[in-house]
């Protein structure tokens, strides 16, 4: 058994997937000075190697040196190692994966400096501006924006569609009225104020309440952002009456949009900055003016949806169906008033 080539393997293998010695050799039941002297010429007890070869997503065959594959399905490898993290630093740690293979994307020729994790991605330039350390990367194939640090980390993948970006893009009438909603007064506010809170139906009085604004004015911001499908309604049934209650569309969507907003509007900040910037980001001409019969409307397509989003919550086919029952309601009583004024 080749030691040392060993010790170089699990090293590099160790330092790819964001681990350290000690949670290496915690994974596989000894200590990280064990996983230590490995790395510096010794070899572990060859009953580790499966164990050891699991944490790290690749086969006892890499550990040897040799071409095997890291397994033969890598989707199952990468599901092994992260099974071997507990759950809350998954993300963090897969998010790490995908920045130690961005040296994969680049171009033939091109290289970068072996790098972690930088201990901040709001260093002090001397300048006074509060910036970002963000990393951006265009090659043939796409886009990769990340910020790689230990106080913020995000990584994002962009593959260009066969189309082009911008044939998947909103509708530009649509971007203007959203970004014309978020320049009102007090729609920030509101909108933090929802995703501070559990995810549940709520009615504009008490949002007004809690934000101290004029009812009138969060009753309008309410209406528009459900026009625009940020948020969706359904009319409940009280003593006193009917009311409108609201509730967030997608959840989720709104720190990744406040993160990519903030990187647009900064510049000067790259840590790298590699790949092809010669040839224009959009193909000409390909915005649409109008979504196609075959792009419906966001809200409410996702393929997957899951997570912690208030257990007490309906689940969402069950919204759904509600929603779109009082929704057809409340047109039928429109239509009725049109006709009976």
């Amino acid at each position: 058994m080749n030691d040392h080539l060993i010790g170089i393997q699990i090293s590099k293998f160790r330092k790819a997937a964001g681990m350290t010695q000690e949670e290496l050799g915690e994974a596989v039941g000894i200590s990280g000075q064990a996983v230590s002297r490995w790395e510096c010429g010794g070899a572990p007890d060859i009953t580790l190697l499966p164990a050891i070869a699991d944490k790290l997503g690749v086969t006892i065959d890499v550990l040897f040196g040799r071409d095997g594959k890291a397994h033969g399905d890598i989707e199952d490898a990468i599901g092994g190692w992260l099974c071997a993290i507990p759950k809350k630093e998954r993300l963090d740690r897969l998010c790490r994966l995908v920045w130690s293979s961005v040296k994969y994307l680049l171009d033939d020729g091109l290289g970068i400096p072996e790098m972690g994790y930088l201990e901040t991605c709001h260093p002090d330039m001397g300048d006074g501006l509060n910036r970002l350390m963000l990393s951006q990367l265009r090659t043939a194939g796409g886009i990769l924006l990340d910020i790689h640090a230990e106080d913020l980390s995000f990584v994002t993948l962009w593959p260009e569609p066969k189309g082009g970006y911008a044939a998947w893009f909103a509708p530009k009438e649509e971007y203007r009225r959203l970004f014309g909603l978020l320049s009102r007064q007090g729609c920030l506010e509101l909108l933090e104020y929802l995703h501070c809170r559990k995810r549940s139906y709520f009615v504009a009085e008490a949002a007004a309440k809690h934000l101290e604004m004029p009812y009138e004015i969060v009753e309008e911001l309410l209406k528009a952002l459900e026009e625009l499908q940020i948020l969706r309604s359904m009319e409940l049934e009280l003593g006193s009456g009917e009311v409108k209650a609201y509730e967030l569309a997608e959840p989720a969507a709104f720190v990744p949009f406040l993160y990519i907003a903030r990187c647009f509007m900064q510049t000067g900040m790259n840590y790298i900055c590699a790949g092809n910037y010669d040839t224009p980001l959009l193909q000409k001409g390909k915005w649409k003016n109008q979504y196609d019969s075959l792009n419906a409307v966001q809200a409410g397509t996702n393929y997957i949806y899951f997570g912690n989003y208030d257990n007490s919550c309906l689940p969402d086919d069950i919204l759904g169906v509600k929603g779109r029952e009082a929704e057809k309601k409340h047109e039928e009583g429109r239509a009725d008033k049109q006709e009976i004024g």
